[in-house]
């Protein structure tokens, strides 16, 4: 399942999730909460989930810094996974990030590839290390991708080598090995994401192509390697089946999704018809900063969700009337809000062409940023 957010940035959304996200796991036996977040440090909170040092806080300044999840409402979310887990041993979760080493890889899954390569093939490992050194640390995506286009594909096609160095091993399995090859594998689509060339838009478009496929990819490795069911969190331009940018994002990660589980993967897209969120004035630089636009004008999706008698709803998209589905599947402008927000003009979607569900609420406002007080659990 896919639950989107209509920004990145708004207390509302991330509020239902943990709601949508408990109740999965309380009443419909989920184990997996996957968020828009780099790889390496969705293993870091997941260490945590499972007994690892910290507290909910620290946890969050450490893997979430920098982006529009560092708030107190993932604070809120990883505690009670914790809390969770403390109870119900029997009934773990996890947490993983889907997507790519932004803003950064860290050197902890370098060092999980090497060890384990240490252990299994000893031999590999001075090429395994040569290469690797070349490409450690990458703690900086966006000072990165100031590095001229060549160099970025020379370590591109360094990171692909130790992937095919670790995966191309015949005779070597287990549970060890898959988590090897998988972190191997992160690493090469990192590398191979940050050759785009900003100043080109078709390499921008390839590049977010990539990184979509590789979300989707990592996921279903997750699944199919543990089984579990999953809530995958993201903006909705990637949960669902079409882009407010489709000359950006030609093929989302809920398209792949759903060509590959076919009715076992449902997109959940959110709208909002007022309020504030969190947005940044460009993609590669700058803090997330609040931002607050009017009531939805006449002419928007939003405008005409918001004459709904109740105040916030849910539709199911899958079986709405004929006469609905005229209105859904026709594109008109939305609010819609990722790394940067353009009021004008608005981008435009069909509705019902993106989404299983839509959940319209009336009015968000922007996430709580992180307290400085020690971490307390709720009651």
């Amino acid at each position: 399942m896919g639950l989107g957010e209509a920004t990145h940035g708004s207390h509302e959304f991330f509020a239902m999730k943990e709601r949508v996200f408990r109740y999965l796991v309380e009443e419909r036996g989920f184990t997996t909460f996957a968020l828009e977040m780099s790889w390496s440090a969705g293993l870091r909170i997941d260490e945590y989930l499972q007994g690892g040092p910290g507290d909910p806080r620290q946890i969050a300044e450490v893997t979430l810094a920098g982006s529009p999840w560092e708030r107190e409402e993932f604070v809120s979310l990883i505690g009670w996974m914790r809390e969770h887990n403390r109870r119900h041993p029997d009934h773990r979760v996890h947490f993983m990030g889907d997507d790519l080493g932004a803003p950064k890889l860290g050197d902890p899954v370098f060092e999980r590839v090497l060890s384990s390569v240490r252990e299994t093939r000893p031999e590999a490992l001075p090429r395994l290390t040569e290469l690797y050194s070349r490409l450690r640390p990458f703690d900086d995506v966006f000072s990165y991708l100031r590095k001229p286009v060549a160099e970025r594909r020379e370590n591109a096609a360094r990171a692909q080598e130790a992937f095919d160095l670790v995966a191309g091993h015949q005779g070597t399995d287990g549970d060890d090995y898959a988590w090897t090859v998988q972190h191997a594998r992160n690493i090469a689509q990192t590398f191979a994401f940050a050759t785009v060339d900003l100043a080109d838009p078709a390499s921008l478009t390839a590049a977010e192509r990539l990184r979509d496929q590789a979300m989707a990819d990592n996921v279903l490795w997750w699944q199919r390697h543990t089984g579990h069911k999953m809530l995958l969190s993201a903006h909705n331009g990637h949960v669902g089946y079409l882009s407010t940018h489709p000359d950006i994002y030609p093929r989302t990660q809920g398209a792949v999704l759903r060509d590959r589980l076919g009715r076992d993967y449902t997109a959940i897209g959110f709208s909002f018809a007022a309020g504030s969120f969190l947005t940044k004035d460009t993609s590669l630089d700058g803090d997330w900063k609040p931002v607050t636009v009017p009531a939805a004008r006449p002419g928007m999706n939003e405008h005409t969700l918001d004459r709904v008698r109740y105040r916030d709803f849910y539709l199911d998209l899958r079986t709405a009337p004929a006469a609905a589905r005229a209105w859904l599947d026709r594109a008109r402008p939305v609010y819609d809000a990722g790394s940067t927000f353009t009021p004008n003009p608005l981008p435009t979607l069909a509705l019902g062409r993106a989404y299983d569900v839509l959940i319209h609420l009336h009015r968000v406002r922007a996430a709580d940023k992180l307290e400085s007080l020690p971490y307390e659990p709720a009651d």
